[in-house]
């Protein structure tokens, strides 16, 4: 008990002795810093508090995730009711020449909740990869590091920094090729001499063929997989067949199915030595385990973390239709096991896996306002994920048992209301603008504090550029809704009605990969989409506001039925608006000056100056970077 309430007190002062001493836990000492001090207390990579413990791909949405495991009921500054503290993680990635580039930084509040189990929680990044290969190349799997820190963010491009609570972890993931009719025809016509294309044409053209689906498997095709494959190796042969035996299993009637097993004859292969691993499945994690599961508790999506072990067994190479790697989810609020739904992640047969395997994740949107509490009142609940290769799981079967993968089990928080939300009462809520939740949004328009997601951390900042508003609805109506955003800037003598189209991404179950759908105004009124339980729309997107004017701009929302009289309006909310960008400017003024050349060792020296009214900090860098070449910026 004496050494917990010890690690208490220097989580609560961590900062305080940090203003004294960069140093003070240790965890600066093999950066090789000079002159830095010596440590007080020896803290590195500490996980009793939280841990990552898994880190995954979707190569199809190119969405990164990272789960972290919070550890204990108290050390987070703080109860819901407060910002509490905040986990980072940072993600980098190799792409085979041994250095790491920085993708960014994502974070979520952890809270003072006093719950005794674990809670998993999820946080994600749009990954755009730096490498793609045809895919009857070489694959690219990069190798990804992801580095937690407990309410310290993980400095930038610095991928060896150790911190002080929390962990790295690395792992291989998979990019998707690009498509081969894309490599070996459309490319040509990019060569100097004989593009014959125009260029905009051209790039639909290119959209239009990565999205085209993969050759189906059949019968010619398991046999040739089946050539690969060595006939004394029981466990092999059933890998082989399974997904055609595991569709004529649930459906008697599927010719295809059958022609496809007929095609085996050649390799003799005695189905009826298979009946036992058909009849009485057990867990097997020789090809994929399921990991981690947890919940991304600001955009609320299940995510479930695959690792994928061997370098065939998936049905195919990547420019074949591979195979599915299936989760089911189910959450238990306190009165049983409730089905969510399905989602997956495809998977191919990969000659080079690493020896630590490949790591995928596949997620679900899920929706839980009715086991939601009061503002304030956090809940909790328990997920659990099974996988399944190659055939989904029957839903509203929480014990089922596949026959290839297994399961995981993980609690989760559960979030409350927003605050102005009265159980039972229709309530619209507008809840962030520019990613920033409103409540971080003072009177006078300026944002401070974590952006949602935490890609970002805002400082009495102004909004710009492309203006994202989202939000929710709560205890609606039956039927469909329709909304308008009300926008007036520093020249509106009263509100006006904002219509420029956008675009959003649409879940519609039981498909769980999103499709983006435009969202176009009928005179002033946007459909709300969400009202439909069968859709989900990522991250509550309701508009997305571009070309305003400099200056302080009101929002608020009006809903309600198609061509009825307006049922609900939000708060009004106030954002500042600037769309100058600063100026910033850098002279050399030593040696020969700008754009001159030095040798190594000399000391290059210079002004610089940043004008803008609602500029904040200015950074300095030198190119080549530092570590790897030598170079100090002061």
């Amino acid at each position: 008990m004496a050494d917990h309430k010890c690690e208490l007190s220097l989580r609560q002062t961590q900062k305080l002795q940090l203003i004294q001493n960069p140093n003070y836990f240790g965890n600066l000492t093999k950066l090789n810093i000079k002159g830095i001090p010596k440590p007080v207390v020896k803290k590195i990579e500490d996980t009793t508090f939280e841990e990552l413990t898994c880190v995954g791909h979707n190569p199809e949405t190119n969405i990164l995730i990272a789960i972290v495991e919070i550890r204990e009921d108290s050390g987070y500054l703080g109860d819901s009711c407060t910002d509490g503290s905040r986990e980072y993680v940072r993600f980098y990635l190799d792409y085979g020449n041994n250095t790491w580039v920085d993708h960014g930084v994502v974070s979520f509040e952890a809270h003072d909740l006093g719950f005794k189990k674990n809670l998993c929680y999820a946080v994600s990044i749009k990954l755009a990869p730096e490498k793609q290969s045809c895919c009857n190349s070489k694959p690219v799997l990069p190798r990804v590091r992801a580095i937690l820190s407990w309410n310290i963010e993980p400095p930038a491009d610095m991928p060896n920094y150790p911190p002080i609570w929390g962990n790295h972890l690395d792992r291989a993931i998979q990019v998707a090729p690009r498509n081969p009719i894309s490599c070996q025809f459309i490319d040509q016509f990019d060569v100097a001499g004989i593009q014959m294309i125009e260029p905009v044409l051209l790039k639909k053209i290119k959209a239009q063929l990565s999205v085209m689906e993969p050759v189906p498997q059949s019968g010619a095709s398991i046999a040739k997989l089946m050539e690969k494959v060595d006939i004394s190796d029981a466990l092999s042969v059933m890998r082989t067949v399974f997904p055609m035996v595991a569709k004529l299993a649930a459906d008697n009637t599927d010719i295809a199915a059958f022609q496809a097993l007929k095609t085996l004859a050649p390799f003799k292969v005695d189905l009826s030595k298979f009946d036992d691993f058909i009849l009485n499945p057990k867990f097997n994690t020789t090809y994929e385990e399921l990991h981690c599961v947890g919940l991304d508790r600001d955009y609320e999506r299940l995510h479930g973390v695959i690792e994928v072990k061997r370098n065939s067994g998936y049905s195919g190479e990547l420019c074949g239709t591979g195979s599915r790697e299936y989760i089911v989810f189910y959450i238990d609020f306190g009165t049983g096991w409730e089905y969510q739904g399905t989602t997956y992640v495809d998977v191919h047969d990969i000659d080079n896996i690493p020896q630590d395997g490949l790591w995928y994740q596949a997620s679900l949107p899920v929706k839980m306002d009715e086991h939601k509490k009061k503002w304030c009142e956090t809940g909790q609940a328990r997920i659990r994920g099974i996988l399944s290769w190659a055939a989904p799981p029957p839903p509203n079967q929480p014990e089922f048992v596949p026959h290839w993968g297994d399961r995981a089990d993980c609690y989760i928080e559960v979030k409350p209301f927003p605050k102005e939300v009265i159980p039972g009462v229709f309530t619209p809520v507008l809840e962030s603008i520019g990613n920033i939740a409103v409540q971080k949004i003072d009177g006078a328009g300026y944002a401070s504090g974590a952006a949602i997601g935490g890609i970002f951390t805002a400082e009495d900042s102004p909004f710009g550029s492309r203006i994202l508003l989202s939000g929710n609805t709560f205890f609606g109506p039956p039927g469909p809704l329709e909304y308008r955003i009300m926008i007036q800037g520093p020249s509106d003598v009263s509100p006006r009605a904002f219509t420029n189209p956008f675009d959003v991404d649409v879940t519609t179950f039981p498909n769980p990969l999103p499709i983006s759908q435009p969202q176009n105004a009928v005179g002033d009124w946007f459909s709300y989409l969400a009202t439909n339980p069968l859709v989900s729309v990522a991250g509550g997107l309701l508009g997305r506001l571009t070309g305003l004017e400099n200056g302080l701009h009101t929002v608020y929302l009006d809903f309600r039925q198609p061509s009825g009289p307006v049922l609900a309006t939000t708060p009004t909310r106030a954002f500042m608006v600037d769309n100058i960008a600063p100026k910033a400017d850098v002279e050399i003024t030593s040696g020969t000056g700008n754009c001159g050349k030095f040798t190594v060792g000399d000391l290059i020296q210079g002004t610089f100056s940043m004008t803008e009214i609602h500029s904040r900090s200015l950074t300095l860098s030198v190119t080549p970077g530092p570590e790897s070449h030598g170079g100090t910026a002061r």
